[in-house]
């Protein structure tokens, strides 16, 4: 299979290195740590459930969803992880797509297999990777709809994004905005665009259950929008039962779990900042601003590839090489935030290598 690029390889590195992934830390996938209350019991019912179909339509796990985010349940799209529905939308968007650079790479390997035209803006990395409102609205006449990832994927900062919302509405075009990772910002009410759904219909948020909740591999993801030409084409296209019952399960429980949601906030505000303060006590790397759960940095003194080989080969830790990512060269690394001890762990071994 072709490699795709991204963090969580850890199989394929154990095997590369013979050891064994249960004793690989991997800060390269970006999962909270902390575990559900009740999982267990929550597992035993989806196993229960597995004995039928999921409902078809999806309308329970849509009501939890439309609870949750407090909108209309019949905006909300779900999904085999948000990477599906990344692939439903690009099937039912205009000829060229505007792409905010460096971001995760799939929407652009998605926008290529259904023969779009892709149309690339950069993000200003010497400005913690700002939009440049002026370049967008200048070439505005060149695209059809925009991507943004909003915390952004590699660099983990969120943006205020109304501007560029009003930008794309004056001029009747589409805004995506992929919002996985904004359940760990402190006050994502303030930079969600989900309170302007039902009013523009020119809006599509992207969001996940499974990283905030620690559950990658359960893949349920959700598309949202008013936009019922939208949400008809993707229908048109999607497959059914996508998601497992285990998936539609959990979301009776786990979306409704306030403590978990508020102890996991409370969380990463105060470790992504211990993180940050440990990691700027270097000299020779540069360690972007982030809100959300990984850290995006920079090596003065070595490349991204060897660190990450040296980091496995002698620590069993495993990070992302993030030199792949369209406007990053090959001194950047990504690095999850985990729990307190893992990540003192690799604070220890950057120590090391880095030098305090």
């Amino acid at each position: 299979m072709k490699d795709l690029g991204h963090g969580a390889n850890v199989d394929l590195m154990a095997k590369s290195f013979n050891k064994k992934t249960e004793d690989i830390i991997d800060f390269s996938s970006n999962i909270n740590p902390r575990v559900v209350p009740n999982l267990d019991k929550y597992i035993l019912e989806g196993l229960n459930n597995c004995k039928s179909y999921p409902d078809i339509n999806y309308t329970k796990l849509k009501r939890n969803i439309g609870k949750y985010l407090s909108i209309n349940p019949n905006y909300v799209i779900s999904g085999n992880g948000a990477t599906e529905i990344i692939y439903l939308l690009m099937k039912n968007l205009k000829k060229r797509l505007g792409i905010l650079n460096p971001t995760f790479s799939e929407y652009e390997r998605g926008a290529k297999l259904n023969n779009l035209e892709v149309i690339s803006f950069m993000l200003n990395k010497d400005d913690e990777f700002s939009v440049n409102l002026k370049e967008i609205e200048e070439n505005i006449n060149d695209i059809d709809s925009l991507f943004i990832c909003n915390p952004n994927n590699p660099n983990g900062k969120i943006k205020n994004i109304e501007e560029l919302l009003n930008i794309m509405t004056k001029h009747n075009k589409l805004l995506i905005v992929d919002e996985t990772f904004i359940e760990f910002v402190e006050n994502e009410d303030d930079y969600s665009l989900i309170k302007y759904v039902e009013k523009y219909e020119n809006i599509f948020i992207i969001k996940a259950v499974t990283k905030f909740f620690g559950m990658p591999g359960l893949r349920l993801g959700y598309g949202v929008t008013s936009n019922k030409d939208l949400i008809e084409g993707i229908y048109k296209y999607k497959e059914p039962w996508t998601v497992n019952s285990f998936a539609d399960t959990l979301s009776n429980y786990i979306l409704k779990d306030e403590d978990y949601i508020k102890s996991s906030k409370e969380y990463y505000v105060v470790e992504r900042e211990y993180m940050i303060n440990s990691l700027r006590q270097h000299e020779n790397i540069q360690v972007h601003d982030s809100d959300t759960n990984f850290i995006l940095i920079r090596l003065e003194n070595m490349k991204a590839e060897e660190l990450k080989l040296k980091l496995f080969r002698d620590s069993n830790i495993l990070i992302r090489d993030a030199s792949n990512f369209i406007g990053l060269d090959e001194n950047y690394i990504r690095i999850a935030i985990k729990s307190h001890e893992e990540n003192v762990v690799i604070l220890n071994e950057l120590n090391k290598i880095l030098g305090e």
